[in-house]
């Protein structure tokens, strides 16, 4: 049990540093190249904090062999991104979209990323025979055409980082990385520790899978998040949950159609409610922050404290619900 307590405990301390070195290098990159926070978060950190989900599905596949966790796995990290991650940053610091025209058009990004998985995942699962590597390599494209957008967005922005940086390129980079380790392996002994705390209290380990560790493989968005909120930074905390998600499909999702052509899932009904949740809560997330929806005294164009309380609930039921349908 004291092995099981160290894990969990090392993991959170892991994960706490590595945010802190993380934000700290963001911060001075953007300053150092005189582009946004929210630029630098988009991309290069989310790349980075996208690495558990994918170290989790090449285990799914390659150890396990189970599509259906690999891709329980980013579609509940993608839940977990908006309603979890985006809720807990909104309480502790509101986010604004209101001035930012460029970062609201990014959202728009997302969802379309989010609806062409959809398609793609409902058209495999009821055509066995069809050619998945195809898919797979429309997704890769697609990756390289987001890319290519984010950078003419940013040049289009005259709203970009200012101020001076405080350390050299080298010392940021060197930062990050470290700051990343430190994520991966905070992650991973947390995922550890929760999972061995959660058999000993005899609880399925089909929940822990498609709970857990959709949650576990997320906790570098929300170490990030947090801190980034902490530090006034929100615009990188969105940038990195929302580069996250669109990783997640465009480049995991992509991994798993090239490993395992011809083995997607057949029907998997949970699998399909799930993605169809996730896309549901992506359209709601961007036609708010898009349009500016105002709802129940939460303002338009904004993530404000009751977004953030608002978006925990609806995690909390999404995960009650997946409980009850799998218990």
């Amino acid at each position: 049990m004291y092995i099981i307590l160290l894990f969990i405990v090392g993991g959170v301390f892991a994960l706490g540093l590595g945010a802190d070195m993380i934000v700290r290098s963001s911060i001075n990159l953007a300053n150092n190249y005189k582009i946004s926070g929210y630029f630098i978060g988009f991309t290069v950190v989310a790349l980075g904090t996208s690495l558990p989900e994918l170290a989790t599905t090449v285990q799914a596949l390659s150890v396990v062999d189970s599509v259906d966790i690999a891709l329980g796995n980013i579609i509940g990290s993608n839940v977990a991104n908006l309603l979890l991650i985006l809720g807990v940053v909104s309480i502790i610091n509101p986010i604004n979209f209101s001035q930012e025209r460029g970062q609201k058009n990014q959202t728009l990004i997302v969802l379309v990323v989010t609806l062409i998985a959809t398609v793609i995942f409902y058209f495999l699962s009821n055509n066995q025979n069809s050619n998945s590597i195809f898919l797979g390599v429309i997704l890769v494209a697609i990756f390289f055409v987001f890319l290519f957008l984010q950078y003419r967005m940013e040049l289009a922005d005259q709203t970009n980082a200012s101020n001076m940086p405080n350390y050299s390129q080298f010392v940021s980079y060197l930062l990050l990385i470290i700051g990343l380790v430190f994520l991966y392996f905070g992650s991973k002994y947390f995922i550890i520790g929760s999972q061995k705390l959660a058999i000993s209290f005899n609880i399925s380990e089909t929940i822990i899978g498609l709970t857990l560790v959709a949650f576990g493989t997320s906790l570098p968005e929300l170490a990030t998040g947090i801190i980034a909120a902490l530090r006034k930074q929100s615009s990188l905390a969105v940038g990195t949950i929302l580069g996250s998600n669109v990783y997640n499909i465009v480049g995991i999702f992509a991994l798993i159609l090239f490993m395992k052509s011809g083995e997607f899932p057949a029907g998997s009904g949970v699998l399909m409610t799930n993605i169809i949740i996730m896309t549901i809560v992506t359209f709601l997330f961007v036609y708010k922050v898009r349009f500016g929806v105002k709802l129940l005294n939460i303002k338009a164009f904004q993530l404000t404290k009751n977004s953030g309380i608002l978006f925990l609930i609806l995690y909390a039921i999404y995960t009650l619900y997946n409980y009850l349908k799998l218990n």
